[in-house]
């Protein structure tokens, strides 16, 4: 009932036609949207509490506003609905632009007017002494009578409504006493944080370190780093930079919470936590560079979550970690996640909150059934995997040739080359590969990590049959690139028995790809290095080299 409630106030708030409140900008009606608190003797480190208010409504049923503030001098801590409203934890913070979004519906239909009402608490941390303002940026509201609107359409009617005064805050920083490391969320006028300067500055990077709460030890490195005036000493960066990556690394593991068990277990990563965990991991990172306190594990930090499952006599080799798309109702599949089959449990990069479950895939392909037992367990495994696809819903075509285009997409997928630097995207520059082709993501990714080359001519050739060779020196390049090819392996003397028809530019890839046993010869110890690989022989082969690195 909650969510309908929800869906329903927001489809409602969307579809009608609003008047926007703005500071400065005073509608007719006397009905106001308002901010208050008490914001006096604010300090860095210290909490304090606006109360949203709604004054001079006789039927407020729905409000969303949105507040601006200053993202580098302030973090939204707690966003609790008052009493007679709910927020259905719908609300939505953007730490980077400094905006907190919050949708309100009242709790009864029935109108219950008065003077004021009490619509929301929300807390704020101060980050930086300096002075700064809190508004209602916008504002939208209805009642809960039905009108027609300018459309002719039924809706709900509209509301007139002034936007009150922002609130001016002035935080100060700390006092030079000696510091209180509580870490508690005391109100206002506080003083609870370290000082910055001489040995307090080392005391605090060391209280820092036996902080045990990840969140604590995120608020008490910020309020460091916030108070920093001047270059910190040789002795402060090394103190500081042990807490920072000690905290960074507890920041980085978000907590899960699991219902249910075996493989019906689901597990829960929390929007409210997401959103604290990801505000504090990127205001941290920010504040260590500007001092240039950098190093590769804090550049290289984001979230993560661990999910530890049963078996429950499912394969393990076709177990993935599928996310819940609550707007599809489908449960989908999340590349890239690590799976560490002796601990039995994945390890994820968060990107969304919400639902994951670690579920077993299948797709019983009609035609693989007459395929060498190797080649049709690759299938499965591959296809579990979301590496390889079928021809159709029912076919695999393991006979059928892969393709130059085909070979690069499911190489890219295998090893996840495509989410090593999502921030800098690749472009594909090949005179016949079209910006708008499937493949095309594929292969810019494979040339800008200098794994593909193409052909002299400027071509790729993406629909010409990839090779036996073509298809080890793209592999054995990719395994390079990412380091993945140390040396396991036993040098092997033996060579096949056509080694001379293998190209210069292959050979190495060759031999390396034999020594780990990723290729064996084809009747008669022939690799056959011009000959077209198929769907099944290519399955083996990824399947082989997946399992080299595990």
């Amino acid at each position: 009932m909650r969510k309908v409630m929800l869906a329903l106030c927001l489809i409602l708030l969307s579809s009608t036609v609003f008047t926007y409140g703005s500071a400065g900008v005073r509608a007719a009606e006397s009905s106001k949207i308002t901010l208050s608190g008490n914001v006096s003797n604010v300090r860095v480190g210290d909490t304090f509490q606006l109360q949203i208010h709604g004054e001079q409504f006789e039927d407020l049923f729905a409000v969303e506003v949105v507040l601006a503030y200053d993202a580098q001098a302030l973090r939204v801590e707690e966003v609790k609905a008052g009493a007679g409203y709910d927020a259905y934890d719908a609300y939505q913070i953007d730490a980077t632009k400094g905006e907190l979004y919050l949708p309100l519906v009242r709790k009864q239909l029935q109108p219950n007017p008065q003077a004021t009402v009490h619509l929301a608490d929300v807390t704020f941390r101060a980050l930086q002494d300096k002075g700064v303002e809190v508004e209602l940026q916008r504002v939208k509201a209805v009642g809960s009578a039905w009108a027609t609107n300018e459309q002719g359409y039924k809706d709900m009617k509209r509301l007139t409504s002034e936007v009150g005064d922002a609130i001016a805050v002035q935080i100060e920083k700390q006092d030079s006493k000696a510091p209180d490391y509580s870490g508690g969320s005391g109100q206002a006028g506080s003083s609870s944080q370290p000082v910055v300067s001489g040995p307090t500055m080392i005391d605090g990077a060391k209280d820092v370190l036996k902080e045990k709460d990840p969140t604590k030890a995120a608020e008490k490195l910020q309020a460091l780093l916030s108070g920093l005036k001047e270059e910190p000493t040789a002795a402060e960066k090394q103190a500081l930079l042990q807490a920072a990556e000690a905290t960074v690394t507890g920041l980085s593991q978000m907590p899960v919470s699991k219902e249910g068990t075996g493989a019906d277990a689901v597990y829960v990563i929390s929007a409210a936590d997401l959103s604290q965990y990801d505000s504090l991991l990127q205001s941290i990172i920010a504040a260590l560079h500007k001092w240039k306190l950098d190093s590769p594990q804090i550049a290289q930090a984001q979230l993560q979550a661990v999910m530890e499952y049963t078996l429950a006599g499912r394969d393990v080799n076709k177990l993935g970690v599928y996310h819940y798309d609550e707007t599809t109702g489908i449960w989908e599949y999340v590349r890239g996640a690590m799976h560490q089959t002796d601990a039995a449990k994945f390890v994820i990069s968060v990107k969304q909150a919400g639902k994951y479950r670690i579920q077993e895939y299948s797709k019983p392909y009609k035609d693989i059934a007459g395929i060498y037992a190797e080649a049709k367990y690759a299938v499965d495994v591959l296809t579990a995997r979301h590496i390889v696809n079928g021809t159709s819903d029912i076919l695999f075509s393991p006979s059928k040739q892969v393709t130059r285009a085909e070979f690069s997409s499911m190489i890219v997928r295998a090893l996840n080359l495509d989410l090593l630097d999502a921030v800098n995207p690749a472009e594909a520059t090949y005179s016949d590969v079209g910006a708008e082709a499937w493949y095309a993501e594929d292969i810019a990714v494979l040339r800008k990590l200098g794994i593909i080359n193409g052909f002299s001519d400027g071509t790729f050739r993406p629909n010409d049959a990839v090779t036996r060779e073509q298809m080890v020196v793209i592999a054995m390049n990719a395994l390079r690139n990412l380091e993945l090819t140390a040396d396991n392996s036993v040098a092997s003397t033996e060579t096949f028995a056509d080694a001379g028809a293998i190209s210069g530019w292959a050979k190495d890839s060759v031999n390396k790809a034999r020594e780990m046993k990723l290729v064996s010869g084809i009747g008669q110890n022939r690799f056959m290095p011009k000959q077209p690989t198929n769907r099944a022989d290519t399955a083996v082969f990824i399947w082989k080299m997946l399992q080299q690195l595990n």
